[in-house]
C-alpha cells in the first residue's frame, strides 16, 4: 500500500473552485443580462420594468458570488476541510478523514477533472473528492495514482 502526505482543502481553494464551477459554462448568461441591462439603462426612472431590469441584471452576478461564498464557508462543509490521509493500492483508493476511512473502487468514479495543482475525482454528480497533486513522496508513486484513477 502506497502512503502520501497528509493534506488539507483550504475555504479558499474551496470557494475558488465552487466559483469557477459555476461561472465557468453559463458565463455567457451573466454577460447577456449585463448587456440587456444597459439596453434598459436609457429608461431607468421612467419605466418599472426597464428600472426593475437594470438593478436586477447588475446585481444578479453579484448576489449568486456572495451566496456562493458564504455557501461554501459554512459550517456544514467543515469537514470538507479537515486533514485527510490517501493511500492506494492497485485496486483502491483510501481516504481517511475524522476517524472515518472511505474504500473507494477507480471503477466506480464518475469524472475526473485535472487542473494544473490538483484533481478533483467526482463519486456522483455533484460530489467530488479534491486530491492535490503534490502530495505524492516519489514521481513512481504519482504515476501509479494516475494509472489507477484513469482505468475507468
Amino acid at each position: 500500500m502506497t502512503q502520501t502526505k497528509q493534506y488539507s482543502l483550504s475555504k479558499k481553494e474551496y470557494t475558488k473552485i465552487i466559483l469557477k464551477k459555476r461561472f465557468k459554462k453559463p458565463w455567457w448568461i451573466y454577460l447577456l443580462l449585463i448587456v440587456l441591462g444597459i439596453f434598459h439603462l436609457e429608461k431607468f426612472g421612467q419605466d418599472s420594468f426597464s428600472t426593475f431590469f437594470s438593478i436586477f441584471a447588475f446585481a444578479y452576478p453579484f448576489i449568486v458570488f456572495i451566496s456562493l461564498y458564504f455557501w461554501a464557508n459554512s459550517k456544514d462543509h467543515l469537514p470538507i476541510f479537515s486533514k485527510t490521509d490517501l493511500s492506494f493500492d492497485d485496486d483502491f483508493i483510501y481516504f481517511k478523514r475524522n476517524d472515518n476511512e472511505t474504500k473507494l473502487n477507480p471503477k466506480t468514479i464518475q469524472k475526473i477533472v485535472s487542473n494544473a495543482n490538483f484533481w478533483m475525482i467526482y463519486i456522483s454528480k455533484g460530489q467530488f473528492i479534491y486530491v492535490p497533486k503534490n502530495i505524492f513522496y516519489l514521481d513512481e508513486d504519482f504515476k501509479k495514482f494516475t494509472a489507477l484513477i484513469k482505468q475507468k
